[in-house]
């Protein structure tokens, strides 16, 4: 109950202390929305797409079976007719040529012997070559290979099911064949015409493709990441040695400090972000239902949990006001880097992209574009709160130390 007082108390301190800030409140509301707005401004018109430019798949066909050429021919016909692939039949040289030159983005090839494996229920393997001047077009184009290759091994389950009950039957070795071919063809139909086959399982990279949407996110969520750090900063004060012990022996720890701290920093971050919202809102015309919201303040509020305890973290462990200052920076430009706000992570190495997938910025900017942008009815929050919990506990664990240091 004493704790709950104190950090009522100081709460309380720190939200009249603010208020004396009014003209510097001001400054950090407006500077990172004019910086942000005119750095993202560059950046979105670099990331505009060009609309007359389609990506070029090569097809090199060596196996040369009638199922083979089906495949293509299929595939040829569902994709050339959209505005995102275009697909050409081309031998090993004419693809090579063809790459070395830049006249396709990248090319696949049908190895000999597709036919058999695939009737025979191995994996199949289609190598792909891409021009390594292209990442994103060949993770597109990668993405639908690896769609099509789930089809496949999805046909491949049907024609071994056949197979079992055809060896408990009369069924001759051609009807046989016969029928195997047909639920390939019919399989491979299925495959290419299935609910715009491209749209459903490419990748969708929302920066080239919702430009505008996914960089007005964008600026919300950095100016959320510097709010956090504008607002903490304001709030802190070097305390002298003698205020120190008073507050000990009054029973303040520096946990209860801290709490109060976070609860004002993150409370004047979200009066901000409302207020920027709403008038973004009136441009971007989200139709976002009361769950969402409420989805978006979860993750919001997780993350600004995560963010303030290491900021905690890092007021704990260093010595002197500008070491403090200096990590506080490093700690905002590596979350808003890692989240993928100002490049989208789909632009960074394949081995650091998967590291991504484990840090919480990415996480929380992730689920915020989903559920924004790109209508996700669900949400996961396991790894969110894993990351909460992880940051909470090294800050208590450095708190309690440094409070049996100051003893």
């Amino acid at each position: 109950m004493k704790a709950f007082k104190n950090i009522l108390f100081f709460t309380m301190q720190n939200a009249r202390y603010l208020k004396k800030k009014w003209f510097s409140l001001l400054l950090l509301f407006i500077t990172p929305i004019c910086m942000i707005g005119l750095f993202l401004l560059l950046i979105l018109q670099f990331m505009m797409p060009d609309e007359r430019q389609k990506s070029t798949l090569a097809i090199v066909d060596n196996d040369r079976t009638e199922e083979s050429k089906i495949l293509t021919q299929l595939l040829v016909m569902a994709l050339n007719g959209n505005g995102h692939i275009h697909i050409e039949r081309m031998s090993a040289r004419e693809a090579e040529q063809a790459i070395a030159q830049q006249q396709i983005t990248s090319y696949v090839t049908f190895p000999q012997g597709l036919t058999k494996e695939l009737y025979a229920g191995n994996p199949i393997e289609l190598p792909l070559v891409g021009d390594a001047n292209k990442p994103i077009e060949n993770a597109m184009i990668e993405n639908l290979l690896n769609s099509m290759a789930s089809y496949i091994e999805s046909a491949q389950a049907n024609i071994l099911t056949v197979y079992e009950y055809a060896k408990e039957t009369s069924m001759s070795t051609e009807r046989y064949n016969q029928l195997q071919e047909e639920i390939f063809i019919d399989y491979a139909i299925y495959t290419v015409g299935k609910n715009n086959f491209l749209l459903e399982n490419t990748v969708k990279n929302t920066a080239t493709s919702m430009p505008s949407y996914y960089y007005a996110m964008s600026t919300l969520f950095i100016c959320t990441t510097i709010w956090l750090t504008g607002f903490y900063m304001l709030l802190m004060k070097e305390e002298s040695r003698s205020i120190q012990n008073r507050l000990r022996l009054f029973g303040v720890t520096i946990a209860q400090l801290f709490i109060a701290r976070a609860i004002i920093t993150i409370s004047g971050m979200l009066l901000c972000l409302t207020i920027l919202y709403s008038v973004m809102n009136q441009w971007l015309e989200l139709a976002l239902y009361p769950l969402d919201y409420m989805r978006l303040l979860l993750f919001v509020l997780l993350y600004s949990v995560c963010v303030v305890c290491l900021q905690g973290v890092i007021e704990l462990v260093s010595t002197t006001a500008k070491m403090r200052m200096l990590l506080y920076i490093i700690l905002t430009a590596l979350v808003i880097g890692v989240s993928g706000a100002v490049l989208p992570t789909i632009y960074f190495p394949a081995g650091l992209q998967q590291l991504l997938l484990y840090t919480f910025p990415y996480e929380a900017f992730t689920w915020v574009i989903d559920i924004a942008l790109e209508n996700r009815n669900y949400a996961n929050y396991t790894s969110m709160l894993a990351s909460m919990a992880i940051s909470i506990i090294l800050f208590g664990l450095l708190a309690l130390y440094r409070e049996r240091r100051l003893r």
